[in-house]
């Protein structure tokens, strides 16, 4: 499961199951966890054996009647999603998403790798770098 994502990423396998800055899980058709990294255990306080094989609306009941859900069943029907700057709806923070179709020898869509960086928002950003330029002067 993990060689595309190391050849897509440019990463050994090791680099990504750890990575300190990625919000990594593969979810299948029906919404299961298939994968939950460390920083998904250290994030949501979820351990990944808790994750593993339930859907994601039961183990995050905020995510149930979630209009971005849309997003992981566009890359489960083959799409390639992509999000930027967009405010975490339960915590206070913003992040940068990948959302990828994950096929099996035949082509055939078999789970969807999502793939969450977490960032300070562009705007955030923007207004830290004007109150440090006016400081400066």
């Amino acid at each position: 499961m993990l060689g595309k994502l190391t050849r897509i990423m440019n990463l050994s396998e090791d680099e990504i199951i750890n990575h300190r800055d990625l919000l990594i899980n593969v979810l299948d058709h029906e919404h299961r966890i298939l994968f939950w990294n460390i920083k998904c255990e250290d994030f949501f306080g979820i351990k990944e054996e808790e994750a593993l094989g339930k859907r994601i609306e039961d183990l995050l009941p905020h995510t149930r009647n979630y209009d971005k859900m849309a997003r992981l069943d566009e890359a489960l029907s083959g799409k390639h999603v992509f999000i930027t700057d967009d405010k975490y709806d339960t915590k206070d923070c913003y992040y940068t998403q990948i959302i990828f179709p994950l096929k099996n020898h035949k082509e055939e869509v078999i789970a969807a790798v999502n793939i969450v960086r977490l960032t300070p928002s562009t705007k955030t950003v923007i207004s830290q770098k004007v109150n440090e330029t006016s400081e400066a002067r």
